[in-house]
């Protein structure tokens, strides 16, 4: 079975959190998960750079898709990845490269990609066509077995392997809590047998709210919950006391799927901790001993978000930050048209573009920026240069918008552009739309191999 939403670990990693909780890092100092000086390399560059580097050098193109907090995705990258047998594998058969999913061209990138688990693993042929994917860390050996069976045109994951996994976690010796197992744990309410509707029913009756248990049978971190923790008497007390628990396998319970998507659960396993009308009062994300977990429960029925949640809203509001600004500046005087070794047309009129470029059987370039260092130094540098300005000139009617102006705004929200700058719009001499491409493009060969891409193929639109 597919899993759509998780955090994955596997049972030879039986040790790690599946989830790092922890403040949110400086992405601006950090754009790489870890730097490899041996093992797998990773390109550096965009999507649309790597696939034609794949293209070029008649390689499949692999994904890393990954978050700065998740512990699974770092894990891989500092202990998996530099593996040197490993890396003689994925250098010969494949383009690598880490892709942050929320930040720089990850958000944008993931409205098609549509990755709800870290690490996931996409895998593209040399047109931009995805063949497959696979979540979750594994080690050396069975990360390679995997990667050679996608480029074998085989499932990478088969259910088989699961049921390998979920066997070796039950073959494992339990992990003694810091206090004597009673075995008087938590009462759970099994969603195999019941309904989210009835365990709200209940609950009303009760006075309670309802704690949902997201799990999973190949979460290590899940399973040793059921082993350990829940099996606590203090645990138990607490828990049975103050909720009506229900524990969702995520894999094989009639309504899993559904309320997966319904609650946005991200990773495993997720608390959820609902009123008794069904509306979502707080929720614990990830794994703790006794101790540390009463104390997230307790802090989650006072209302204090976890480190997890936090973090999420953080970066919602920074979002919303940017974006709040970005309009704020809509009604300054838009930035002027660069004077360059690039020919820019006059204004932002895009249709006007169009028109021209047909005219001349040229493709249209529109320079989209939003005035950050990567946009001025295509400005300062990149359009001054005489190959690229040589290329642009001869295949391209180019345009210049200034992403910060109200008719800035008007073009990306036309055109669906998102906010990763520099961003170049690429349209063919037909006057048809083809993508964006995103990146300083520093070499006129990088500009050729990544516009050529986007006007070729339809995937890239």
């Amino acid at each position: 079975m597919n899993k759509k939403v998780f955090v994955y670990a596997l049972a030879s990693m039986m040790f790690l959190p599946m989830v790092e909780l922890k403040a949110m890092p400086d992405v601006a100092a950090q754009t790489k998960v870890v730097e490899n000086t041996k093992g797998t390399q990773f390109f550096k560059g965009t999507f649309a750079e790597a696939l034609a580097k794949a293209k070029k050098e008649n390689k499949k193109l692999m994904v890393d898709c990954y978050t700065l907090w998740c512990g699974p995705c770092r894990h891989m990258a500092k202990n998996v990845f530099p593996d040197e047998n490993l890396g003689k594998f994925m250098n010969e058969h494949f383009v690598c490269m880490q892709l942050d999913m929320e930040h720089g061209e990850g958000p944008e990138r993931n409205k098609t990609f549509k990755v709800k688990a870290y690490p996931t693993f996409i895998f593209f042929d040399a047109d931009g066509k995805e063949m497959n994917r696979f979540e979750g860390m594994a080690m050396q050996d069975e990360f390679q077995k995997r990667c050679e069976r996608i480029l074998k045109g085989e499932t990478p994951v088969s259910e088989k392997d699961r049921e390998e996994v979920a066997k070796k976690m039950e073959q494992q010796p339990e992990e003694k809590d810091t206090i004597i197992d009673e075995g008087k744990g938590v009462n759970f309410l099994k969603g195999s047998e019941v309904r989210l509707t009835d365990v709200l029913a209940q609950a009303k009756r009760e006075n309670k709210r309802v704690l949902i248990d997201f799990w999973a049978t190949w979460c290590h971190a899940c399973m040793q919950m059921n082993k350990t923790t829940f099996r606590d008497t203090r645990i138990g007390n607490l828990m049975n006391y103050s909720f009506v628990n229900y524990a969702v396998d995520v894999d094989h319970d009639p309504d899993a799927k559904e309320l997966v998507e319904k609650f946005n659960i991200k990773a495993f396993p997720t608390y959820l901790i609902l009123n008794p009308d069904g509306t979502e009062y707080n929720r614990v994300v990830g794994s703790n001993p006794v101790e540390r977990f009463a104390k997230a429960l307790t802090d989650a029925l006072l209302g204090k978000e976890d480190s997890f949640t936090v973090m999420e809203r953080m970066q919602q509001e920074a979002a919303a930050k940017a974006k709040a600004e970005r309009q704020a500046n809509l009604t300054a005087s838009p930035k002027a048209t660069p004077k360059t070794k690039v020919k820019f047309l006059a204004g932002t009129d895009v249709e006007k573009g169009i028109k021209a470029a047909k005219a001349k059987k040229k493709n249209l370039m529109v320079f989209v920026t939003d005035g950050d260092y990567k946009s001025d130094y295509v400005e300062k540098y990149v359009f001054n240069d005489a190959a690229i300005a040589d290329y642009l000139n001869k295949g391209f009617v180019c345009m210049f918008v200034d992403g910060k102006s109200k008719q800035g705004d008007a073009v990306m929200s036309k055109y669906k552009v998102g906010e990763s700058f520099p961003a170049f719009m690429l349209f063919n001499s037909k006057g048809e739309y083809k993508g964006c491409a995103n990146g300083t493009l520093r070499s006129v060969d990088m500009m050729k191999e990544t516009f050529n891409m986007y006007l070729n193929y339809t995937s890239q639109k």
